[in-house]
């Protein structure tokens, strides 16, 4: 029962983030239309890196948020000024002054600020899900060995079980 719950919460925030990246994608198509489907890799990329993240991947969504926000800046340029051909060099030089730029406003601050606080409880909530369903399992299966005509062995039992989890986990 505690797995079937683990894996329904693992579903649902899977689907959130699945359905805002659709709902984002469909409006910007319907807005932007071609323009937007000829750069849409870079917020495709953008949700890859959040399931990373949320599956539990190597992610800082610090570092990963200001790329964001580097390629959108370079694309918006290059778009912007369609008559110009820009060097890789002068696009990342104009992408490192972002911050003193605010091209985007407050919104990557912002963004970045509410981001971070969701998938970071939503990862933490799914990890400490995944530590309760271990520390469920390695119960049952103490209760399992459980002699009750032996306490002391059943005693031994729980020490071989929990004591060795938390030798690992520390």
């Amino acid at each position: 029962m505690y797995g079937c719950f683990l894996i329904c919460c693992l579903e649902f925030f899977r689907e959130l983030l699945e359905n805002a990246e659709k709902s984002l994608n469909d409006m910007f198509v319907r807005t932007y239309g071609m323009l937007y489907m000829q750069n849409s890799e870079v917020f495709q990329d953008l949700f890859t890196e959040l399931k990373r993240y949320y599956t539990g991947g190597n992610v800082n969504l610090e570092d990963m948020l200001n790329d964001f926000w580097a390629r959108l800046l370079e694309r918006m340029f290059q778009l912007i000024n369609p008559q110009y051909h820009f060097s890789e060099d002068y696009l990342e030089c104009v992408s490192k002054y972002t911050d003193q730029l605010k091209p985007f406003g407050d919104v990557p601050r912002k963004l970045k600020i509410q981001v971070t606080r969701a998938f970071i409880a939503a990862r933490t909530f799914v990890q400490g899900l995944t530590v309760g369903r271990e520390v469920a399992n390695r119960v049952s299966k103490a209760y399992q060995l459980m002699d009750t005509n032996n306490p002391s062995s059943s005693l031994e039992n729980w020490e071989i079980i929990f004591c060795d989890h938390s030798h690992s986990a520390g």
